[in-house]
């Protein structure tokens, strides 16, 4: 792991305290967001101090009256990003943030105990960004299970701790200083709400700074049910991945995205082959469900195949283009994409 910035500690009569802040953006989460700071809240132990940032993002119900009940800090999207961008929303907390780490947490994410103290630990350890696992909650309706299944095969408590090439967003820390010494979450959309991570974890990753799975920083992910949902997930997740891999390099094989229009042409037999391969991470982990659901998980496949072709299109025709749009990611994307390949 590499060396990294001592961590931010205040000195109080009872000695260092160190500050810990938890950005949760959210978007019409009236029904879980108390719950979900409730549960941080109660991570709170003596020598740490938690401030909880709850970022609406143009909810339509009471989502901020309900997180500031539960007693977070609550912060709006400027009008201008509001409405479906939560990279937006995280790089408005962390700004608004004061402590090291900064956690940043989904709205439907539920810490377990023991959440923070394993990722302070890995911190400590040396760990500049420490991905926390998803795990499935006993509650979730066939279709939610399903989503879950689809989306969090490599990252739940099961997989091994090490350096991984990329994590997720909703259950994600990182040191303060080095984020924001980063472009941050990508705010321009489509990447604003899929895959607008990988920028800077590639930016951090440059600077000699690796990417720690921790399994014991679990949280319960409540995917949302509804199978339509579940295709629509898949397909937006998909619709960014050729440009935010293969520039990036932070996926497993990322090397295949450098490739656009062979990853277009083979987008249905990988579909299939990403189908096995899903089934194949779980019965590894002894959960045998998914085999159950392997019609349901290979349409997924076969939507998310849709949206990296749609996806693929878009970004050969004027995806690219659009990089002069936005200066201040433009040349970065530039030298990134330089090496790209149209074969």
């Amino acid at each position: 792991m590499s060396t990294q910035p001592r961590m931010h500690k205040v000195d109080s009569p009872d000695g260092p305290v160190r500050g810990v802040s938890v950005v949760i953006p959210t978007h019409d989460a009236e029904e879980m967001i108390a719950e979900v700071v409730a549960a941080v809240r109660a991570q709170a132990r003596p020598g740490v101090t938690l401030e909880v940032i709850v970022v609406d993002d143009a909810s339509g119900d009471d989502t901020a009256g309900r997180a500031r009940a539960a007693g977070a800090r609550v912060l709006n999207v400027p009008a201008e990003k509001a409405g479906g961008n939560p990279a937006a929303a995280r790089n408005l907390g962390a700004q608004a943030s004061s402590g090291d780490p900064i956690v940043f947490l989904d709205a439907d994410c539920i810490p377990a105990p023991g959440w923070l103290d394993a990722l302070l630990e890995a911190h400590d350890g040396g760990a500049v960004v420490v991905g926390g696992a998803l795990d499935l909650p006993d509650d979730l309706p066939v279709s939610a299970r399903c989503d879950y299944y689809c989306g969090w095969y490599l990252i739940h408590s099961g997989r091994p701790a090490g350096p991984v090439p990329h994590h997720p967003p909703p259950n994600l820390s990182v040191r303060r200083e080095p984020f924001l010494q980063s472009a941050g979450f990508t705010e321009e959309a489509p990447f604003s709400y899929t895959n607008e991570e990988r920028a800077w974890q590639a930016e951090l990753r440059r600077r000699g700074h690796a990417i720690h799975f921790e399994p014991g920083a679990m949280a319960y992910h409540h995917n949302r049910p509804g199978w339509m949902n579940l295709l629509r997930r898949s397909y937006r997740w998909a619709y960014t991945a050729i440009p935010a891999k293969g520039s990036t390099g932070t996926a497993r094989m990322a090397w295949m995205y450098r490739y656009p229009r062979t990853m277009m042409v083979a987008a249905l037999p990988l579909a299939l082959a990403h189908t096995a391969y899903i089934c194949a991470c779980w019965i590894r982990a002894g959960v045998w469900e998914p085999l159950l659901m392997v019609p349901a998980i290979a349409l997924s496949r076969i939507s998310y195949a849709a949206g990296m072709v749609a996806g693929g299109f878009w970004w050969l025709r004027e995806g690219r283009h659009r990089l002069e749009d936005a200066p201040e990611r433009g040349e970065e994307l530039r030298m990134e994409t330089s090496g790209m390949e149209d074969t």
